[in-house]
């Protein structure tokens, strides 16, 4: 089995997924050398990041040389947006502060064929070697983020009317704390209530739900509360954490 089928199998059965996050480290070397057997999806950020549909493609080539799932985090939801970064070789779209159930509909648009969606059909990514058109129908992943009490409020009927062409919900815990008035706290009892009704709503909808995660201590809490997606970590992060932990011991040689 391919991680493109593990990982439509693993959200499908709320299995436990990991995925990171490539925002600032524009590099395709290091994108290989990341391929974890347990890692089951990498995000290039070209909402907050670096990334942008040109810079992006020798990353896209090198996972879908390596069989690694890739997504982008668009900007927004605009049609173009999300078919290029398909079209150019992404895997999968995380659709930012999703809200509506039009937003999510626009997505779908752009990233399905008819009679799903409206899609074109061209792009040098779009179809990975071999693929059939029913195997790429299944085999593109929408997640949409819930970053908002609007999107809160929404989600069940995102859900029921979408809920086959959405793989995943995903909170992004410091956009929600800023529009729920907790900025940038996380922690808060406004924020725990609003993640597990996240959680919740998409546990009646058996479907697969996660977090950003700032890293592995702050994901256990969020598997307690019953997530099963946990997108940690960003790379200047997983850098920064290396480097001092070097230069701390090399600082403390006497």
């Amino acid at each position: 089995m391919n991680k493109y089928e593990r990982l439509r199998e693993k959200l499908l059965a709320r299995k436990k997924v990991l995925g990171t996050n490539m925002t600032v480290i524009n590099s395709p070397l290091m994108v290989e050398k990341m391929n974890r057997d347990d890692l089951d999806f990498i995000l290039f950020d070209a909402e907050h990041g670096v990334y942008n549909n040109e810079n992006m493609i020798p990353s896209l080539q090198v996972c879908r040389l390596i069989g690694l799932p890739s997504f982008v985090r668009v900007p927004n939801y605009e049609y173009h947006l999300i078919a290029r970064a398909i079209d150019l070789g992404a895997d999968g779209i995380m659709l930012p502060r999703t809200e509506t159930a039009e937003q999510v509909a626009d997505a779908v648009n752009a990233m399905r064929f008819a009679p799903v969606g409206k899609t074109g059909c061209g792009g040098h990514g779009q179809f990975r070697d071999g693929e059939s058109f029913e195997e790429y129908q299944k085999g593109r992943f929408l997640f949409i983020q819930i970053e908002s009490q609007k999107g809160i409020d929404n989600l069940p009927e995102m859900l029921e009317r979408y809920g086959d062409e959405i793989a995943a919900v995903i909170i992004g815990p410091y956009d929600m704390s800023i529009m729920l008035g907790t900025p940038r706290d996380i922690g808060s009892a406004v924020m725990k209530k609003a993640i597990r009704r996240v959680f919740d709503i998409s546990a009646e909808a058996n479907k697969s739900c996660g977090i950003f995660c700032d890293d592995e201590i702050v994901a256990r809490t969020y598997l307690e509360m019953g997530a099963n997606v946990f997108w940690a970590c960003t790379d200047n992060v997983l850098f920064l954490r290396g480097f001092n932990q070097v230069f701390d011991a090399l600082s403390e040689m006497e």
